[in-house]
């Protein structure tokens, strides 16, 4: 594997790492604003939301780095970058909704968990494959580019 097999995975990984960062500087903005030090985690709603909002990024941000280069490396890129960009488009609708108004984080949750789910998925397919021709020697892709895309 080269790494120009992963690059528009490791784009992804560096845009996820800039959006956390992101996430921290809104809650940083916030404590300034309403004079609230470290490690006091309790003021106006507005903070309490932006607070939520980057914790919760920080919860899934695990799972999805883990995911998304499973599903690179097992899987392939272009999916799992595609992938992996609606979840980050997804989280970041679901940080600037939560600040404004906890119902709005709904919707962009649930997009992101759909991304979660596609990136297992992938996963979890390339894992197949790689265990199928490694312990019974099929190899499925060439199978599905003759039904699907045949020459």
């Amino acid at each position: 594997m080269e790494k120009e097999d992963l690059v528009l995975v490791g784009f992804v990984a560096a845009a996820h790492a800039w959006q956390l960062g992101m996430a921290a500087t809104e809650v940083a903005v916030l404590r300034r604003k309403h004079k609230i030090s470290p490690p006091t985690t309790d003021g106006p709603p507005d903070f309490i939301r932006a607070l939520r909002a980057q914790q919760n990024g920080l919860e899934f941000g695990v799972m999805f780095e883990a995911i998304l280069w499973t599903a690179g490396i097992f899987g392939h890129q272009i999916p799992a970058a595609v992938l992996g960009t609606y979840y980050l488009v997804a989280r970041h609708f679901y940080v600037k909704g939560y600040i404004q108004d906890a119902e709005k984080r709904k919707k962009p949750f649930y997009h992101s968990v759909h991304a979660l789910k596609g990136l297992f998925a992938l996963t979890l397919l390339g894992i197949g494959n790689v265990c199928l021709k490694q312990f019974a020697d099929v190899d499925v892709v060439p199978m599905i580019k003759d039904r699907f895309f045949p020459s």
